[in-house]
């Protein structure tokens, strides 16, 4: 199945405590984006605003039960 790819979206960086804990992306109509690959640079700026561009492969899965997976392949400050 084809990747799909989703460019220069504003999304808000979060931390959940549930499930053990992870960071979250959601955007402004409310899509929640799981990243597997975050750079811990971006981990620690805290809950912050970003530019990023991911895909989306339906062949990812992840123990969180929150989001849709995605694969991040770019990232910056607004």
């Amino acid at each position: 199945m084809a990747k799909k790819v989703y460019n220069n979206i504003s999304v808000h960086l979060s931390y959940y405590d549930f499930e053990g804990g992870f960071w979250g992306m959601t955007d402004k109509n409310g899509n929640q984006w799981l990243p597997l690959n975050l750079d811990d640079a971006w981990i620690s700026q805290g809950n912050i605003e970003v530019v990023v561009s991911f895909a989306v492969d339906e062949n990812i899965f992840s123990l969180v039960n929150w989001g849709t997976p995605v694969m991040i392949s770019d990232i910056k400050h607004p």
